[in-house]
Parts: structure tokens; C-alpha cells; sequence
């Protein structure tokens, strides 16, 4: 469980299922290599101190997001967000209603929703991606002609 503050609020995001993480990996495909420096700036940290970084690695994201069908976009959040919560309290609240498909507070804003959605892609998939760059890195180049 990661803990994350944003806008003055505490939230805690959990794991995600293995079938949950197989298929927001299929719709996140696509936009796997935008997501790149996104996970570098969120592993260096201070990305929620830090707007203008955030926006130049939130670019390419949005674009990738902007370009998936509503459907697609709509799973990507609504199955990140379904593992947050925050604190109200002294309790903690789900983020989601995962039946409805609707946020739970009124002041949860787009830009913190999608950093909510940044990190449990991070939590979830991170080793996932890290596992294929490093995979790739490592493959040694190899011709295939013949003289």
C-alpha cells in the first residue's frame, strides 16, 4: 500500500488483482512509452511539489489518453482509482464507487485524479515496464544478412 498527499488530503492506494492488472496493461499499451519519463519523475519524487514537471511529463499521457476510445480511458481511471481511498477523518473513504463509475468527492479534481491514476499504475505495472525496458536493453543487436 503506497500513502500519497495531494492538494491537502491523505490518500492510500492498494494493489490491484492479476486480471485487473493484465487488462489496464492491454489498454495502457499503447501509451506505455509516454508513460516512461512519467514513472522516472514519479520515482525521483517530488512530482506533487513539482507542477511544471508534472505537466511536461503529463503531456504526452494526455495525449495518449485523448487518442483511446472513452470506453478505454474510462476503464484506465475508474479501475485506479478503485483502489484509493482517503482519508476522511479519522476513517478512510473509497475514492470510487466502482458501480456507479463515479467519484466520491465532489473537490477531487481532474489533475489530482489523474495522479491518483499515475501512481496506481506505478504501484501496479511499474515492475511490469520496468521489466520490458530492461529486457529490451539487454537483447543483443544481431544481424541477420548474409555475405
Amino acid at each position: 500500500m503506497i500513502s500519497i498527499e495531494l492538494s491537502g488530503n491523505n490518500y492510500r492506494a492498494g494493489k490491484l488483482d492479476a486480471m485487473r492488472q493484465f487488462h489496464l496493461s492491454r489498454r495502457l499499451a499503447p501509451i506505455i512509452p509516454p508513460l516512461i519519463p512519467v514513472f522516472i519523475k514519479l520515482k525521483a519524487g517530488g512530482l506533487e511539489q513539482d507542477m511544471l514537471g508534472f505537466a511536461s511529463v503529463l503531456g504526452p499521457f494526455a495525449d495518449g489518453l485523448a487518442a483511446m476510445s472513452d470506453e478505454d480511458s474510462e476503464y484506465i481511471v475508474g479501475t485506479c482509482l478503485s483502489v484509493v481511498q482517503r482519508q476522511n477523518g479519522k476513517a478512510w473513504a473509497n475514492v470510487w464507487d466502482v458501480q456507479g463509475k463515479v467519484c466520491m468527492f465532489d473537490d477531487l479534481e481532474l489533475p489530482d485524479m489523474i495522479q491518483l491514476t499515475l501512481r496506481v499504475i506505478q504501484e501496479n505495472l511499474g515492475p511490469f515496464i520496468s521489466g520490458i525496458l530492461t529486457s529490451q536493453q539487454g537483447l543483443p543487436m544481431t544481424s541477420t544478412q548474409t555475405g
